[in-house]
């Protein structure tokens, strides 16, 4: 799995590099910013911003998110798609690319020795 992870970088690191050879710098940031605006289409509804790990271009990861603990709310990631260099990732190559399930709204951290003051109340 891990040699074809690797083969999907270069691979992707290959393209963007041949489609982006012969624009200068900031005409390479003008295709960005425009191409970036449209999200990659999807069977899942949950979209959150990425950054590809073999351009490092914007890019997107779709998945589905669930209600835990406490009222947090997880995303987990199915597919990553990145629209410049074609990078697209499932199942365990997301893993390899550190794209994992987080907190979508994190609380801040009670103070574990925090204790209501009965004598107030």
């Amino acid at each position: 799995m891990q040699l074809r992870y690797k083969a999907k970088i270069r691979r992707a690191q290959a393209t963007f590099t041949k489609t982006t050879e012969r624009l200068s710098d900031s005409e390479k940031a003008a295709v960005i910013a425009g191409m970036s605006a449209v999200a990659l289409p999807s069977g899942w509804h949950l979209r959150i911003p990425a950054r590809c790990p073999a351009c490092k271009s914007p890019a997107s990861v779709s998945g589905r998110d669930k209600s835990g603990d406490y009222g947090a709310i997880w995303s987990f990631p199915r597919h990553f798609g990145c629209r410049f260099c074609g990078l697209a990732l499932t199942g365990q190559e997301l893993d390899l690319a550190g794209i994992e399930a987080q907190m979508r709204n994190e609380e801040p951290e009670l103070d574990p020795d925090w204790e209501p003051d009965f004598d107030r109340m």
